[in-house]
């Protein structure tokens, strides 16, 4: 089971706020998409999958005229933190 930057263990559905988005994950990616990535940093986002590794999150954006994006990261314990 994943745990926290603090050791306290996450769960699906456990909101994390998220302290650290590593650089190499936009490295290469077009700069609206970085933009996206970028606004995760200290947010509160739903846990939705976990594994012995990673937290992993997802945040979505409603772009208007029926069009919905999500960005999803993977996440190491030391990058976030338990919220409830």
């Amino acid at each position: 089971m994943p745990i926290d930057k603090n050791g306290r263990p996450v769960n699906v559905g456990s909101k994390v706020k998220i302290l650290y988005i590593d650089p190499g994950f936009t490295e290469f990616l077009p700069s609206d998409e970085v933009e996206d990535i970028s606004s995760m940093l200290n947010d509160v986002l739903n846990v939705y999958k976990v594994s012995k590794k990673y937290i992993h999150v997802e945040k979505t954006w409603d772009r208007g005229n029926g069009r919905i994006e999500s960005h999803t990261l993977a996440m190491t314990p030391n990058d976030v933190e338990l919220i409830e």
